[in-house]
């Protein structure tokens, strides 16, 4: 495996990743297993009553696919997306469990998530968001490839993510979503039916704030420093209001 990458056991027993070059961890040290469970799992168990096609993006060593063969009963199909076949090839040892290693229903793209979201025309009933942070990995985060994402997912489909940033959030609002929150995480769909904890108007009028000006990648082929630089420049120059002005001014 990419000699950047450290295995350790988290907390409740699964292993996790720790990426030396990014000082990042794939998961929680809290519990790997745990967080895909709180954050990605339940939310999306909302809609478990048909078969379910499932997008795992930015894969990792898999714990949102294993949770989800473990907790949907009814799974149609599963694309994982993963840049790196050795984590891909490395987290099949961590799971001694031939559902991933051997399902017909499992397919794997190693490729940038940019250019699979490109490219895609399937749609899903879930997707699991999963990158890097964006001031690690702006490159997922952008409002330009969430638009994009946004259009994988079915009217009836539910999206979720660890990831509760205020660009993040005004990215999916822009894709016409319904933003709701989870156990310190998002979900979003087109349909508000499946949002249990909706945003409020003072929660979604942040999103009119400098803090909330999204990552742009128009062409989705910048990279992390040219994406952040454009949006150090576009805050700068905003004349939205601060996000402390506003809070300011809008008490609860």
């Amino acid at each position: 495996m990419n000699n950047n990458i450290e295995t350790f056991v988290t907390a409740d027993g699964s292993v996790g990743l720790y990426n030396k070059e990014l000082n990042e961890i794939y998961h929680s040290k809290f519990g790997a297993k745990t967080e895909s469970l709180e954050k990605f799992i339940n939310p999306a168990k909302i809609i478990d009553n048909h078969p379910l096609d499932i997008l795992d993006l930015c894969y990792g060593i898999g714990y949102n696919t294993k949770c989800a063969l473990d907790n949907f009963k009814n799974i149609n199909s599963v694309d994982c997306v993963e840049i790196d076949r050795e984590l891909v090839e490395k987290s099949l040892g961590f799971h001694s469990d031939n559902r991933i290693k051997n399902s017909k229903f499992i397919h794997f793209y190693i490729q940038d998530a940019r250019e699979f979201v490109k490219n895609c025309t399937k749609k899903y009933d879930i997707i699991f968001h999963d990158g890097f942070a964006p001031h690690k990995q702006s490159i997922l985060w952008s409002e330009d490839f969430i638009l994009k994402l946004s259009k994988l997912l079915k009217p009836k489909g539910i999206y979720c993510t660890y990831n509760h940033s205020k660009p993040v959030l005004n990215a999916l609002f822009k894709a016409g979503l319904i933003l709701g929150y989870g156990n310190n995480s998002t979900v979003a769909s087109f349909s508000k039916d499946l949002i249990q904890n909706p945003l409020s108007e003072f929660e979604l009028g942040q999103l009119n704030t400098k803090s909330a000006i999204t990552y742009k990648d128009k062409n989705l082929n910048l990279t992390h420093e040219e994406i952040m630089r454009q949006r150090l420049e576009e805050t700068k120059s905003s004349n939205l209001k601060t996000l402390s002005g506003y809070l300011k001014t809008h008490k609860t």
